[in-house]
């Protein structure tokens, strides 16, 4: 059965595989070396030669292009006609027109400030002949000139700290010592020391984020797979607990821990595992799983602290009353989610790309992530709020000096586990905004590893450890009582 799957699964690959030559290949070039010809006039003969820069365009050059490639992204654009130019003439990119040079932090064109030499006309360069000798040449009857930046953000290439010298030979390629340039550049003039400037040319910044498997991965999967385990005992516990069990808020915490360990289990697959391994459907369909478990997680935290704001002035939830309130919650997580799976941040997909979760070059994880997030940590502070201002203004019994009230107890183990949730997050939050900035990774990505583990050793600290119906139910247990005689009833929960 199983060589039967595989062979359909290769079967499936290989038709896909198909298709994507199909698509390579009913085009004559590549985007890059093309120009659009949709508003050059005039076609002269029965082969319908294009001209393009008094350049005659032969038909099999041309074809009906229905994408644009915008900062390496393939985005649908209406049918418009192109021509392979740089197939008949070779052709030089130039960033910026003339009298401005590409400014790589702010990533445009830039007057250069006053001080400073003139700028190298656009119009000669130096260009190594097919004979090995080189020439100052004009670039107008030689080249056909593109001024135009391929991507948003382009980079020299160095060596150290100096620039490497690239050659333009007369075909068009661009050089250095056998190896040749990317066919995605720009020509800019760069100032090599104080008075000279040299024509360099610039390269895309990789838009395709790297898959890296290392030490920083293996350590966060493993915190992951730490906090999951705890988050499994603390479930275990609680459906133990004949106290617990059937109460409001055992039931609450089973399903937040339900939610934990389901989304830290797959963010921990997907740390683990190279986005080009997985399908295109998976790497949508499980980033989108992550999120609705990881959002689901924090209301539920919200629906506790509405609940034991509720407790103190004595409303009971029926099981009825429970479903209605959570059942929306559910839904609105499972929406949620189901609207990012299908979202686009600019011009890319928010899942689907190559990341196979939030891409760290941008902001999606802030607006789709932290924010709903935020919004559940301040709906819980709300809550805490008022239900301080009740404790504070009620009289403390005498019988609550000696024993603090269930409802009270519940309500202090939570909260310590509320903010330790709550300071596990912000160090995360951090993290990426450290590092969004930095443009690559830091050391501070240790610290939301250890944060991971830290936030299971915290659900067993807080929700275990210092609540007074759980510590009472583990000491049953080693004197070896039962305890069946205090089940709570279903038809209500407490």
């Amino acid at each position: 059965m199983a060589q039967f799957l595989l062979l359909g699964l290769l079967a499936i690959l290989s038709r896909h595989s198909c298709l994507a030559f199909h698509e390579e290949t009913r085009y004559p070039c590549a985007f890059i070396d093309t120009a659009n010809i949709t508003d050059t006039p005039g076609r002269v003969g029965d082969n319908a030669t294009y001209f393009y820069n008094w350049t005659p365009i032969p038909h099999h050059l041309v074809a009906v292009y229905d994408f644009v490639i915008d900062n390496g992204i393939r985005i649908p654009a209406r049918k418009h006609l192109r021509a392979c130019v740089c197939r008949l003439k070779p052709c030089v990119r130039i960033c910026c027109p003339s009298g401005h040079l590409y400014d790589a932090d702010t990533r445009q064109c830039s007057v250069p400030r006053s001080g400073l030499p003139p700028l190298p006309a656009h119009s000669h360069m130096e260009v190594e002949l097919l004979n090995g000798s080189l020439r100052r040449l004009e670039l107008g009857p030689a080249f056909s000139i593109h001024i135009d930046t391929p991507c948003k953000h382009m980079k020299p290439v160095t060596k150290g700290a100096e620039y490497v010298h690239w050659t333009l030979h007369e075909n068009g390629t661009v050089s250095h010592r056998g190896h040749v340039f990317s066919k995605h550049y720009c020509f800019t003039p760069l100032l090599l020391g104080n008075s000279t400037w040299d024509w360099q040319p610039l390269a895309c910044a990789p838009e395709k984020f790297h898959f890296v498997l290392g030490v920083r991965e293996w350590t966060y999967a493993i915190c992951l797979l730490i906090s999951i385990i705890s988050m499994f005992i603390v479930l275990m516990v609680y459906l133990l607990c004949s106290e617990m069990r059937n109460s409001f808020y055992g039931v609450a915490i089973k399903a937040y821990s339900i939610c934990m360990i389901l989304g830290y289990a797959l963010l921990a697959y997907l740390t683990l595992h190279n986005p080009a391994n997985l399908s295109y459907a998976a790497c949508r369909i499980l980033p989108s799983l992550t999120l609705m478990y990881l959002v689901l997680s924090f209301y539920i935290l919200s629906f506790i602290s509405f609940k034991l704001y509720l407790s103190f002035h004595g409303v009971v939830f029926t099981k009825l009353m429970f479903w209605l309130i959570f059942t929306p919650i559910v839904i609105i997580a499972i929406g949620w989610s189901f609207y990012v799976g299908f979202s686009y941040y600019g011009a890319r997909l928010v899942f689907g790309g190559d990341t196979c979760w939030f891409d760290p070059r941008n902001w999606s994880i802030m607006v789709y992530l932290y924010a709903p997030v935020f919004v559940a940590c301040a709906i819980s502070g709300f809550f805490y709020i008022l239900s301080l201002i009740y404790i504070s203004e009620q009289p403390e019994i005498e019988t609550e000096k000696r024993f603090e009230s269930i409802e009270r107890n519940r309500f202090r183990s939570f909260w310590k586990y509320f903010v330790y949730t709550a300071v596990v997050w912000f160090v995360w939050v951090c993290s990426f905004a450290f590092n969004y900035y930095r443009e690559e990774r830091s050391h501070l990505n240790y610290a939301v590893c250890f944060c991971s583990a830290f936030h299971g050793f915290a659900a067993l600290y807080a929700l275990i450890g210092k609540n007074q119906q759980i510590q009472n139910f583990l000491r049953r247990i080693d004197n070896e009582e039962d305890t069946c005689e205090n089940s709570v009833p279903l038809s209500s929960f407490g």
